[in-house]
């Protein structure tokens, strides 16, 4: 009697599964993206030590509070996908997949705080710890940075009020959150090399206004004045300073070039923006434009320098249109999330 060698349908069709995914697989490990019509883009070939490495991320993520007051900004949007419920499932779906090692957060309400680093710690299993700062005033959302502690140590932070009864330009409620630390290393290299491994993170949120500037500009005065301060110790040595934030400002605007000024002093902490694609957008404010950066450092008396090693590319402006008004039912903000990856060189 005929016997066939053919294998069973079920371990035919797994077969052929195991071989396509197989053939799927990059040939490095590619940091791994949420939206698909986003990606990450390498920056450099610097082969840096994992353990120096330094995974960031960005977001505005649009406080509930905010949301309801402005709520006639959002009524061509779905309600389903405006509640609080909804969009911190897609907020949290979105950063679980990103896996950072440090969280920006914008538009942080500060009810909800609590709650998304939970779930947070809950789904990545990380020791996940947080600073924040509230607005000033009755304001209910503000600034958070969250980081993971097994990988990071919290040397010390600095909340920052943009707010100066004493200086007409500094009459808003914004504020920014400063934070320095540790990247922890083993043991019996930790001693050698703890003053090598420090960055400072700072993230903020400027005034929207678009007809006040030059209220913008002053807050990014004072914002400059504070990082330089807390970045720089005794002997005149700066750490590194990630800053991130929604500035509320093109690139082109004056708030973004007093930022981005570059001082010829060796001691001066000067920022570059980094590029996260060409003709994107970070949100919609009457046309898609970008107004959410990722800046770093550049100082020539550092002890260390912030090498890029990839950047997490925003969606361009014809693909932002395509997709539509956000938040949707997969992306939780009206603004898109950045990124990026940094060593310590």
């Amino acid at each position: 009697m005929y016997k066939s060698r053919l294998r069973p349908l079920s371990m035919r069709i797994q077969f052929i599964r195991n071989n396509l995914y197989s053939r799927r697989q990059p040939s490095r490990k590619m940091e791994q993206r949420y939206d698909f019509n986003r990606e990450w883009k390498l920056m450099s070939n610097y082969e840096a030590n994992s353990l120096s490495k330094i995974k960031l991320l960005s977001y505005n993520i649009l406080a509930q509070d905010l949301l309801m007051e402005h709520f006639f900004l959002y009524v061509n949007i779905k309600q389903e996908w405006l509640t609080w419920r909804h969009r911190l499932q897609n907020i949290h779906r979105e950063i679980h997949k990103l896996d950072p090692d440090i969280l920006c957060l914008q538009e942080m309400q500060f009810d909800h705080l609590p709650m998304l680093v939970q779930r947070l710690r809950a789904s990545s299993g990380k020791r996940l710890e947080y600073v924040y700062k509230k607005k000033t005033g009755s304001r209910t959302d503000g600034c958070a940075i969250i980081y993971d502690s097994c990988k990071l140590q919290l040397l010390k932070e600095q909340a920052v009020e943009l707010y100066d009864p004493n200086v007409p330009l500094l009459n808003r409620e914004n504020v920014a959150i400063l934070a320095k630390f540790r990247l922890k290393q083993p043991t019996s290299t930790e001693e050698s090399t703890k003053d090598c491994n420090e960055v400072i993170v700072a993230t903020t949120h400027l005034l929207y206004n678009p007809r006040r500037s030059d209220v913008r500009c002053a807050q990014v005065s004072k914002l400059l004045t504070e990082l330089r301060c807390f970045a720089t110790d005794s002997t005149q040595n700066t750490t590194p300073v990630i800053l991130t934030g929604d500035f509320n400002s093109e690139l082109h605007t004056a708030p973004m070039q007093l930022l981005l000024s570059q001082d010829d002093d060796p001691a001066a902490i000067n920022f570059e923006a980094l590029n996260c694609g060409d003709c994107t957008a970070s949100t919609l404010q009457n046309e898609w434009i970008t107004v959410d950066y990722i800046l770093r450092s550049v100082c020539q008396q550092s002890r260390q320098k912030l090498e890029i090693l990839s950047v997490y590319q925003l969606p361009t402006i014809n693909c932002c249109a395509n997709v539509g008004l956000i938040p949707n039912h997969y992306l939780g903000s009206d603004h898109y999330a950045l990124g990026a990856v940094f060593a310590l060189a």
